[in-house]
């Protein structure tokens, strides 16, 4: 809270964030181009930084046309307000390699 001549003043910040659906499609798509198929995003979750950044956390599900849900083999972080995927640069290996351990048990 800030305060002016002894007068309080409330900051509210209202950042304009994607809607949870988008941020879905967005992460399944992702992953349909960078890791393979048979790999489905979950229902978001908004989440916040250290450093005060909302993200949505995608939770990854392997799937199977057969069995239906194999488990969970990694998480996606999506910048709210930008719909960027934000731990893009290991997260595709870091999946795969879940993946294979997931499939081997």
């Amino acid at each position: 809270m800030l305060q002016l001549k002894n007068s309080p003043i409330m900051v509210y910040i209202e950042p304009e964030i994607l809607p949870a659906e988008t941020a879905r499609k967005r992460a399944n798509v992702w992953l349909l181009y960078n890791v393979g198929n048979l790999l489905r995003a979950e229902q978001p979750k908004l989440m916040l930084t250290n450093q005060r950044q909302l993200y949505w956390g995608v939770d990854v599900m392997l799937t199977s046309p057969s069995v239906g849900n194999l488990g969970r083999v990694g998480q996606l972080e999506i910048d709210a307000t930008t719909g960027e995927i934000l731990n893009n640069l290991n997260v595709a290996q870091e999946i795969m390699t879940n993946v294979q351990s997931l499939v081997k048990n």
